[in-house]
């Protein structure tokens, strides 16, 4: 039993050693938010980015967005995506920072938020940014408005004419 125990530990440590939190990380980001909303409900932001470890390997990554923790997508090897979407009257405008943690922070953050404490206190593995400059609600006068009041004023010429020229 005790070689069981020793060949247990060794394995332990072993793959502790070959799984490494990333060091250096180098993070490259492009994002996409929905630009027109004449017809929709929601907002769509997507963020697509890779990191690059300096050294070391990295397993998930999570994401905080204001006070909401969410798994961050794995699209790809270094590849990975996080989406949301928000109703188009309470979408946010401006510069939309996300904070990435990864497993160790995870647990960092998930103890904070039980703990009852600030979440910005907790280091951070990285962070992404997303820029939403706002959304096309639709002129502000609908086309059939216009429509109907150039009709309206065609009609009032037409029988005012016709009475000038019946008198």
């Amino acid at each position: 039993m005790n070689k069981i125990h020793l060949i247990f530990m060794f394995q332990v440590f072993y793959i502790s050693g070959v799984i490494s939190s990333c060091e250096n990380p180098e993070i490259k980001s492009t994002s996409y938010t929905t630009q027109d909303a004449t017809i929709l409900t929601h907002i769509a932001y997507i963020s697509e980015f890779t990191v690059k470890c300096g050294s070391g390997s990295l397993a998930n990554l999570y994401s905080l967005l204001g006070d909401t923790i969410q798994p961050v997508g794995m699209t790809g090897p270094n590849k990975y995506q996080i989406s949301w979407t928000e109703e188009v009257k309470n979408a946010r405008t401006g510069d939309i920072t996300i904070k990435l943690f990864d497993d160790d922070g995870y647990a960092l953050l998930r103890k904070a938020q039980r703990a009852g404490d600030d979440l910005n206190s907790v280091p951070q593995f990285g962070m992404i940014t997303i820029n939403h400059s706002g959304t096309y609600k639709g002129p502000w006068i609908s086309c059939e408005c216009l429509a109907v009041a150039f009709s309206l004023i065609v009609c009032y010429y037409a029988i005012h004419f016709r009475s000038k020229l019946l008198a």
